[in-house]
């Protein structure tokens, strides 16, 4: 039975329920004040120390009594089950974003560092300027590996294409004069491992350069947030987290949670933190975004009008680049009209004129460039052109 602490306590939480109007927008608020008071009733209860045994008898209040609580304070049991499950879900889900993880390097990590650790630390110090795009864009990318990592990756992995490559040119490509056939799987082999350290080489950049797509199309939306949650009067460090906690914007999701951890993990005071990230970051424009912020908290200036002003700029640049995007959508239709389907109609035609009059063109049929032409020319055609539109077009 609940002792006279516990009913004296749930009278004044009906009380005050009593006294607040049972609209819609009030019920958070008594839900407030019912969960401070908690702990007042929870004491309340001659219960023993063991947790265990104290959620036992928790569950062990009859229904009744719990039923004559809630029509106390005016509320009833479903919106309060509603309630307290979606805020356990918020909770959950907000703790799980702003989270935090270690470097580990991979076993085909170790294992290049094993072989070329030492050359990797040799080449970045005599050649400096050949690494100096590769490791900009490694940081741009935000590919979690160390720059020194990937680049014994690189030469690995050209390593194992070269010994690759040499060896099935050997096995399948033979030649009557043996000096000849290890000429050519060595030349061979060198062309698949420099293919294969330039694309190591530039995927970096076009992560980067992906990223940067992804910020550029957020970035203007994510700016009016933010100028909305300065406007309120919320602390600056409110302003990412309230964007770290909303899924809106999954193309600056990487770089606020940077910020946050910053701040939260590693004890950096804002402006250290922001300076850090715009270091970083791919985007020029949220760079410039994160100066700017700096600028105006360590000069005292009006956070609120300053992001104001950029959301006004940057939605302004965003519809003048959508204008411009479909105005290159209007001309890339008309390329794709006169390439794609007026010049193979006129092909075809002048392919039929000539199967009329017996000929053929460069030795081949014309039944043979037909088909050629229909079932591999124009799909790769058609192919490419999409892959140049879906690469081109903003997202």
């Amino acid at each position: 039975m609940p002792s006279d602490n516990a009913k004296g306590a749930c009278s004044v939480i009906a009380n005050l329920a009593a006294n607040t109007k049972p609209s819609a927008p009030d019920f958070g608020n008594v839900l407030t004040e019912i969960e401070q008071n908690l702990n007042i009733i929870e004491d309340s209860f001659h219960l023993p120390e063991d947790a265990k045994e104290k959620n036992k008898k928790v569950k062990k209040l009859s229904s009744k009594k719990r039923k004559q609580f809630l029509k106390d304070i005016n509320i009833e049991e479903n919106f309060l089950k509603s309630y307290m499950k979606n805020k356990t879900k918020k909770e959950i889900k907000t703790a799980a974003r702003v989270d935090y993880t270690l470097y580990e390097t991979t076993s085909y990590g170790k294992i290049s560092n094993r072989f070329f650790e030492k050359t990797t630390v040799s080449l970045t110090k005599k050649y400096p300027e050949v690494f100096t795009y590769l490791l900009k864009s490694l940081r741009a990318s935000g590919i979690k590996i160390l720059s020194k990592t990937y680049i014994s990756i690189m030469l690995f992995s050209s390593l194992l294409a070269f010994i690759l490559v040499t060896l099935l040119t050997a096995l399948f490509f033979k030649h009557p004069i043996l000096v000849l056939q290890i000429l050519r799987g060595f030349l061979l082999g060198t062309v698949g491992a420099s293919v294969i350290g330039l694309i190591l080489y530039l995927y970096p950049g076009s992560v980067a350069s992906t990223r940067e797509r992804a910020i550029k199309a957020d970035l203007p939306f994510a700016i009016i947030n933010m100028a909305g949650v300065a406007g309120s009067g919320g602390k600056p460090i409110s302003i990412f987290k309230t964007l770290l906690t909303s899924d809106e914007y999954p193309g600056l999701r990487d770089e606020i949670k940077k910020i946050v951890n910053y701040v939260n993990l590693f004890g950096y005071d804002l402006s250290t933190a922001l300076r850090a990230v715009a270091r970083r970051t791919p985007s020029l424009r949220f760079k410039d975004l994160l100066d700017g912020i700096v600028n105006t908290i360590e000069s005292g200036g009006d956070l609120k009008d300053y992001l104001q002003t950029m959301a006004n700029e940057s939605l302004a640049t965003y519809r003048l680049e959508r204008k411009k995007a479909v105005e290159s959508v209007s001309t890339y239709s008309d390329i794709y009209t006169t390439v794609l389907i007026a010049a193979p109609l006129l092909f075809f035609v002048t392919l039929a004129i000539i199967q009329t009059m017996g000929g053929e063109i460069g030795g081949t049929s014309v039944s043979s460039l037909a088909t050629i032409g229909t079932y591999v020319v124009i799909p790769m055609l058609n192919i490419g052109f999409v892959i140049f539109l879906n690469v081109v077009q903003p997202k």
